[in-house]
């Protein structure tokens, strides 16, 4: 059986076909060091740098690190018919690895394979390999053991581990294997929700299972990281696909629209303007003004806030009679995002008497089509509305179910922004607020 040392997460050893954890932690440092450069001479120096990092090294130093060098050797079998595995000579050790006796190169080896089978338009193949890159992935490279100074190497397998998963997701949407596509973005956009090409996948996994609401909330998920952590807007190829998503283009979304807005504030749209003929024309530019009044908008027509709020003042009418024609048609996403819009102009001072009821028919409508995303919009906007009003018991229930809505899916940062507006509510309404679990 060939030797595999495991090094992609807990240092593990495989000679005998038993592995072996190694658990002291010194001895589990110098044998992460010694395989972080396998086949090249370490320093004692260095090898007494990583085994005490943080701490000063006993004036036995160098002699205890003989003394783990001898432990380890009597656990590791010999490297080919005779040789040591560990060697030494003055100064220094280094340890004999051949090729593929490291799971980071057989890691690496599979990613190969899978990036190659993708190219060559063989996407089940890819799968193949790219689940079993992903397979011998145990956790943080190294087991974290490394100092400060051997980091970059932990930093680039992990880098490797994006793209291995990245790829993998591609070849799961290319062989139709959409739950898993979903359920893998998923995980990847809630580990570094500031990668925008992982909601890319994302958003086509969602299109593609004809799942027209989820795809609309992911989008919107993604530009709010994006807004919320670095200021900007998404890039170009997410901005595209959203334009696609809401275009008659999109053969899986007859009706799409261009981003879920976030429960407090609007987001940006296309260029299109308003015509009878182009509803979703029409949407774009609502929400192209709703965004110039949140000001996010950095390409619409609507330069300032003040030209956005009399727009929407002009066109208010217009607006709630679009939303009641999305309600008649069933088409709960582009009602809410109307409504949504309609949310940023009520809150810049616009004025609308009967807005909670006509709320509370979008969230209605939201439930009993199953869009979950679009039901916690609706009601977090409806217990604004009733806050606005005094309304403390009906604004309390609204927030709830938003909140529970968004704790259901794991949507942390909708979960945030309900949370602030509850504590906004508790603040306007004196004591008695009841807690709410984060």
């Amino acid at each position: 059986m060939q030797m595999l040392f495991r090094v992609l997460g807990p240092i593990e050893v495989d000679g005998t076909g038993a592995i072996n954890y190694i658990g002291a932690r010194k001895p589990r440092s110098l044998l992460a060091l010694l395989l972080l450069r396998a086949n090249a001479w370490v320093s004692v120096a260095e090898l007494v740098d990583v085994v005490w990092a943080g701490q000063t090294p006993p004036a036995s130093a160098e002699r205890n690190i003989g003394t783990y060098i001898w432990q380890l050797r009597k656990m590791l079998p010999l490297f080919g018919e005779q040789g040591q595995r560990i060697e030494s000579r003055s100064g220094a050790y280094r340890i004999r690895v051949e090729s593929g006796e490291l799971d980071t190169d057989r890691f690496e080896s599979a990613l190969s394979a899978g990036t190659e089978a993708l190219a060559a338009g063989v996407p089940a193949e890819a799968v193949g390999h790219l689940e079993g890159a992903q397979g011998l992935w145990r956790g943080a490279p190294f087991e974290g053991l490394l100092t400060e100074a051997h980091q970059p190497e932990a930093a680039r397998l992990a880098e490797l581990h994006w793209t291995t998963r990245e790829r993998l997701a591609d070849a799961l949407i290319a062989t139709a294997r959409l739950p898993d596509a979903i359920a893998l973005c998923t995980s990847l956009t809630a580990e570094d929700p500031l990668r925008e090409s992982v909601w890319v996948r994302l958003v086509v996994a969602f299109r593609d299972a004809g799942r027209k609401a989820d795809a609309l909330a992911a989008y919107q998920r993604a530009r709010t990281a994006l807004v919320r952590e670095l200021g900007t807007e998404p890039g170009p190829e997410l901005r595209e696909l959203q334009q696609r998503l809401l275009s008659a283009e999109a053969p899986t979304s007859p009706s799409p629209s261009p981003e879920a807005p976030e429960p407090r504030k609007q987001p940006e749209a296309s260029e299109e303007a308003r015509s009878s003929e182009a509803p979703a024309g029409y949407l774009r530019t609502v929400l192209e003004a709703a965004a110039a009044l949140s000001g996010f908008d950095r390409n619409a027509a609507f330069t300032n806030p003040p030209a956005a709020l009399g727009w929407f003042t002009a066109e208010r009418d217009s607006i709630i009679a679009a939303i009641a024609d999305s309600l008649a048609k069933q088409d709960v996403a582009s009602a809410w995002l109307f409504t949504s819009a309609m949310h940023e102009y009520v809150e810049s001072g616009g004025e609308f008497d009967d807005w909670p009821q006509l709320v509370a028919r979008v969230a209605t409508a939201a439930h009993a089509g199953n869009d979950w995303y679009g039901e916690m919009i609706a009601r977090n906007i409806l217990g604004i509305a009733y806050t606005r009003a005094d309304r403390v018991p009906e604004a309390r229930a609204e927030f709830a179910a938003a909140l529970s809505l968004a704790a259901a899916h794991d949507d942390r940062d909708a979960e945030g922004t309900v949370l602030v507006n509850l504590a906004e509510l508790g603040e306007s309404a004196g004591p008695g607020m009841p807690s709410v679990a984060s």
